[in-house]
């Protein structure tokens, strides 16, 4: 190196050069102007960052001397072909890989201490990095790519929050290789494991067999299906038998179901979310009360759940398009869910084990029918007998005036 200074961070920005002490310390000033032109910033920009950070004047031609005898270029002085492609390599391995060839000569010349031309390192990245050179030149990153094998290969489970506030809760189940929605239930809580094993233990009586695997995001609600699917999955003889056959993961593993609750919201949830708010923003509903959030389920519960129902069937008859990150056929999910030999896969659902008919008496608890509890349901349907009020409703408009109803006839009760 062309001068003294510690090399061990890579990176010497001008807030920490602005605290050296220039003259007294170890640095001089050539040393600070070799810091700042390895960092590649150029002439101009270092005369500038010495007079505003380090109070120090030096013309443009002085400092062309200073560099010549420091003897700093950049223009017929690159490292040699073995050093810039081993720098490359070495970068490729790491985080670097959807760099393009401007910011890798940059990280060269700053990380490794290689001085290569423009041309150079976009050649070298062309021989080296054909993949990521083509992803780029089509605008899209280098993404992971999802693999499942067949149907019931693997499934994902996860539950969604958004009309929570409001007393209601959704839970859902997808199979990753077609995207056929398996289960779309409304209840009063997804995070009760024994409502969640009851959904799952549903498919598996629906499909007669196991799924391979099963994909969650980690949380105390999925415990009993995790057991469930242990014991189901115990004796089975394949790599994924056991406790490999249930896989813990954060959201960005459950791509399949996070990416349809996404779809959901468009479809019928967001909806609902506008809904409840309008209610809450005029003084109709207080999430506070529980008389309120109770009385949300006993009005509208059934209608959300009937209303997931139709958003299922449409989503698993809908058709798919190619998508060019996913090597994955496309078409509807219902086609290939109960056709994969017309996509060239198969049906990867294991045998059962007889144990089922005993873990489901045990596990098997629906949610109740309007999710609220004894006392309000005798409450709500007094009351409605009383009043001669129309119960179920079959509109939203119907549930909202019934909720209206029924909250004041409470209130004025009590």
């Amino acid at each position: 190196m062309y001068f003294q200074v510690d090399m061990s961070r890579n990176t010497y920005t001008p807030a920490l050069l602005q605290n050296l002490n220039i003259h007294g310390g170890n640095l001089e000033r050539d040393d600070v102007i070799a810091i700042y032109y390895h960092a590649g910033y150029t002439v101009r920009e270092i005369i500038g960052f010495l007079a505003t950070r380090h109070g120090i004047t030096v013309i443009e031609r002085q400092m062309h001397r200073i560099l010549r005898e420091k003897q700093l270029r950049r223009r017929g002085n690159q490292s040699s072909p073995e050093e810039i492609v081993r720098a490359i390599l070495q970068e490729l391995a790491g985080s670097s890989k959807n760099m393009g060839y401007r910011l890798m000569r940059r990280k060269l010349l700053i990380d490794h201490d290689v001085i290569a031309s423009s041309e150079t390192v976009r050649l070298a990245l062309s021989a080296l990095d054909a993949e990521g050179v083509l992803a780029r030149s089509r605008r899209c990153l280098y993404r992971r790519a999802y693999i499942n094998k067949g149907t019931n290969f693997a499934i994902h489970i996860d539950g969604w929050d958004k009309l929570k506030p409001f007393g209601i809760s959704v839970h859902g189940a997808i199979d990753g290789y077609s995207r056929r929605i398996l289960w779309l239930r409304a209840c009063n809580s997804n995070k009760n494991p024994l409502y969640v094993a009851r959904f799952y233990l549903d498919y598996l009586k629906e499909i007669n067999g196991v799924p391979m695997i099963i994909y969650v995001d980690r949380g105390t609600e999925n415990s009993v299906t995790r057991d469930i699917q242990y014991a189901l999955r115990w004796n089975h003889a394949d790599p994924f038998q056991g406790i490999s056959s249930f896989i813990y993961g954060s959201s960005n593993r459950n791509t399949r179901i996070e990416r349809f609750w996404r779809n959901m919201r468009e479809m019928a949830g967001n909806t609902w979310i506008n809904h409840f708010k309008h209610m809450a923003d005029y003084g109709i509903i207080d999430t506070s009360d529980i008389v309120h959030i109770e009385c949300i389920r006993y009005c509208f519960l059934q209608l959300i759940d009937s209303e997931l129902d139709g958003v299922a069937r449409h989503w698993n008859e809908h058709r798919i398009r190619k998508c060019k990150n996913v090597d994955l056929p496309a078409g509807k999910p219902d086609v290939l869910y109960f056709q994969p030999e017309t996509f060239l896969a198969r049906d990867y659902q294991m045998p059962l084990n007889g144990r089922l008919v005993a873990i489901e008496r045990q596990y098997g608890q629906n949610p109740p029918v309007r999710c609220v509890s004894n006392e309000f349901e005798e409450l709500a349907w007094h009351m409605i007998r009383q009043n001669y009020l129309a119960y179920p409703p079959t509109t939203r408009d119907e549930a909202t005036n019934l909720f209206v109803q029924l909250t004041n006839l409470i209130t004025a009760v009590h």
